[in-house]
């Protein structure tokens, strides 16, 4: 199922064409493929639950721990004990972690004040959140969603007067201008600026 990378309507806007209703479902299903080649590429998922989950991690017996893209964090438990308590208000230091990177989404670090996470047992630390890298995708993603996706409706029809075409994931992409194959050439980029290092 699509998350909302990109819409069929960005997807008629970008091809200048409309969609006949009769091919919303394929649109819809080469939509969630793009998201699942760009969630591939980057090591991200962009656009996060809208109901908070539990995750469970394993610690290091350091103060710190990296978790996944997070847009909110409502609860962390470390084994059985009762659930930590956050900062009400950082400048306040009154709480028993710290979020990070402080005033900018996504969250990728839980800091320990005066504790740490324990290596044993495994996946001791249960973090309950919203996972991913922001609301919405983010609009360079967007783009390239579009474009990826108007790709694989040019070559479907298998559109005369291409000027190249290429194969992405499971799917092949094809443009009829240069513009639009510059467009896809900068696809790369895009999802390399997004790629999430993992150490």
């Amino acid at each position: 199922m699509a998350k909302g990378y990109c819409t069929r309507q960005d997807i008629e806007n970008y091809l200048l064409i409309t969609i006949d209703p009769s091919f919303y479902a394929q649109v819809t299903e080469w939509i969630g493929e793009v998201e699942d080649y760009i969630d591939q590429e980057t090591g991200r998922n962009f656009v996060a639950d809208a109901v908070a989950n539990a995750k469970y991690f394993d610690g290091d017996n350091s103060g710190s721990l990296l978790i996944e893209d997070a847009v909110a964090i409502t609860e962390i438990k470390v084994g059985d004990n009762a659930a930590l308590v956050a900062d009400s208000d950082p400048l306040l230091a009154d709480g028993e972690y710290i979020l990070y990177p402080a005033n900018k989404l996504p969250i990728s670090k839980i800091v320990l004040r005066g504790s740490i996470f324990p290596a044993l047992p495994l996946r001791c630390v249960k973090v309950t959140g919203k996972w991913g890298y922001s609301a919405a995708a983010p609009g360079p993603i967007k783009q390239a969603a579009t474009i990826l996706v108007a790709g694989i409706i040019n070559y479907s029809w298998n559109a005369e007067g291409e000027v190249q075409s290429m194969t992405i994931g499971r799917y092949s992409v094809s443009y009829k201008t240069d513009s639009g194959w510059k467009d896809f050439e900068r696809i790369p980029n895009i999802l390399k600026s997004y790629k999430k290092f993992t150490f």
